[in-house]
């Protein structure tokens, strides 16, 4: 076998790195990498906002999860990174009231990995009240102002209010990530289901 050396390794290398990690910045193109969301949604802040948007019973939203966890904790000081869950018709939206729940004790991240883990690891049903209250027990939650906090009036509105900044996005699917309430790209249909592409292409719209 002809031995090509480091050199030979390296250029190598470089001719098969994918073409968003090359050296000139990563353009993405609308229409193949992301949508326009016209007219844009208002933000506020004064760094790039993130929104994850997405479902507890997506499959697709799971996988994405980690990864996502993983990138938000790394950009965490450079964009302000948001979650959106959402049902879609015929779905109940016991899950949402959960998390908004979890959001109000101050446990927003940890009843978003519950959820999830009780949807696709332990095989829970998420739309049951007590099994979503034996969730909260395992996290050590007040299991009172749990139930009390899914029926709030400050859950109502938080639902309320997701339910129209989805439909603001015109979100067709999830999971799909909001910059900046101006670009939307959908995990799948824009990145091929390749998890660097999907952040690669959400840093360079943020930058814009």
């Amino acid at each position: 076998m002809r031995n090509f050396g480091w050199m030979g390794l390296f250029f190598l290398s470089v001719l098969f790195l994918p073409h968003w990690a090359a050296a000139e910045p990563f353009q993405p193109k609308v229409g193949t990498h992301y949508e326009v969301i016209s007219p844009p949604v208002p933000v506020t802040g004064s760094k790039p906002e993130v929104v994850e948007v997405f479902n507890f019973k997506c499959p697709h939203c799971f996988k994405l999860h980690a990864g996502m966890t993983v990138w938000a904790a790394k950009m965490k000081d450079r964009y302000e990174i948001k979650s959106l869950p959402i049902v879609f018709s015929g779905q109940a939206d016991h899950p949402l009231r959960a998390f908004y729940a979890g959001q109000f004790m101050g446990r927003e991240s940890e009843v978003k990995h519950a959820l999830f883990n009780a949807q696709f690891v332990d095989h829970m049903n998420i739309d049951s009240p007590d099994e979503l209250a034996f969730m909260a027990e395992g996290l050590k939650l007040d299991t009172a102002q749990f139930k009390a906090n899914m029926n709030s009036f400050g859950v109502n509105g938080k639902i309320a209010q997701g339910r129209k900044l989805s439909e603001a996005y015109g979100i067709a699917s999830t999971p799909t990530l909001v910059i900046n309430g101006r670009f939307k790209v959908s995990h799948g249909k824009h990145d091929n289901n390749d998890q660097a592409l999907l952040f690669a292409i959400v840093e360079a719209l943020a930058a814009q």
